[in-house]
């Protein structure tokens, strides 16, 4: 499984809306409002590097999504 976070700059008024649109795109595991330069980070998952790209991609073409930026995890650490 790869895993990645999603930065997502949005247009505010449209934030709530975004992340209602978010929890519908599969692969998506979370989406969490947030503050400061970005308003939404999205948690996305999929078997393969090609399958988190379109995933991304998909975010990216959102209507009302401004900028993401990508993380990809390259190791989860447990406690």
């Amino acid at each position: 499984m790869v895993n990645a976070y999603v930065l997502i700059c949005c247009d505010l008024v449209s934030a709530e809306k975004v992340v209602e649109d978010l929890k519908k795109v599969e692969g998506v595991q979370e989406v969490s409002p947030v503050s400061g330069v970005y308003d939404i980070v999205a948690k996305i998952s999929g078997s393969t590097e090609e399958e988190l790209k379109a995933i991304y991609m998909d975010i990216r073409k959102m209507k009302k999504v401004l900028t993401t930026i990508t993380l990809i995890v390259s190791k989860t650490l447990q406690e």
